[in-house]
């Protein structure tokens, strides 16, 4: 399945997924001041396309321009992944080397599955025409055949997203990224009424958050430092975490029932 196959975007903002070398990357890296150390990470890449560019030429969608944003287009890259540990920061290092908002469609090869990270920038208002990243929504990787994703891809069609702004729909398929990432703990992608949005929204980003807090203190458990007394603290801690995430849970149960 090809990703315009679910993205559905214009045909005028297909750009032929031509390969974007390497070393084009790391020079934008280090245009954009991308820590070298950062830098290093496009080795978990495999390759880089540049797949789409939406615009107001191709897409009738209006661009943002302010004192915060300067968003001419949204740019749509697909990218092979040689590792699937730690690409979140491969691809925010990728993210940062573009003044415009990135949505970067990645797939394992190794480790099979697909991860969508879309990234919202805005001027650096200390430095002129510099940019920086105000937020990254990512999906988490998952298998494209899965079942409980089928809600979350359905609702990445081009029709099926705000077209009034560029940012409104970047932000649009941003949060529902977002929604996708709650589906290991969910079971299932949540889907409420328009006007539950916002709170559904806010209760997702708590039980994230609660998750990489436990997930934070499950890898300090089990590091070979933890003294029998740290492991026991750990645990009660995760545990009071698990009750919080569960009751959030719960609340998202509801929002969507």
């Amino acid at each position: 399945m090809s990703w315009n196959d679910i993205l559905k975007l214009p045909e005028g903002a297909l750009a032929g997924e031509r390969r974007v070398p390497k070393t084009q990357l790391a020079e934008q890296a280090r245009l954009a001041k991308v820590p070298a150390a950062s830098v290093k990470l496009l080795d978990k890449l495999r390759d880089i396309r540049f797949f789409a560019s939406l615009n107001k030429s191709n897409s009738r969608i209006l661009p943002v321009k302010n004192d915060a944003y300067d968003i001419e287009s949204v740019i749509f890259l697909t990218c092979g992944l040689n590792s699937t540990t730690g690409i979140a920061e491969a691809l925010r290092m990728v993210h940062g080397c573009f003044p415009n908002p990135t949505v970067i469609l990645a797939e394992g090869f190794a480790n099979p599955g697909i991860t969508v990270s879309a990234a919202l920038r805005r001027k650096n208002l200390a430095e002129h025409g510099a940019f920086v990243t105000e937020r990254i929504y990512s999906s988490g990787l998952f298998k494209m055949e899965s079942t409980e994703y089928a809600p979350y891809l359905e609702r990445l069609s081009f029709a099926m997203l705000p077209q009034t702004t560029l940012m409104d729909y970047l932000t649009a398929l941003g949060d529902r990224t977002l929604l996708a990432r709650s589906v290991k703990d969910l079971g299932f992608y949540p889907v409420c009424k328009d006007a539950d949005v916002g709170l559904l929204m806010g209760h997702v980003k708590a039980m994230n958050a609660l998750t990489s807090k436990i997930n934070e203190l499950n890898d300090a458990r089990k590091s070979k430092d933890a003294t029998l007394a740290d492991t026991t603290k750990l645990r009660i801690e995760m545990r009071k975490l698990e009750q919080q995430r569960e009751s959030v849970m719960d609340e998202i149960k509801e929002i969507c029932r």
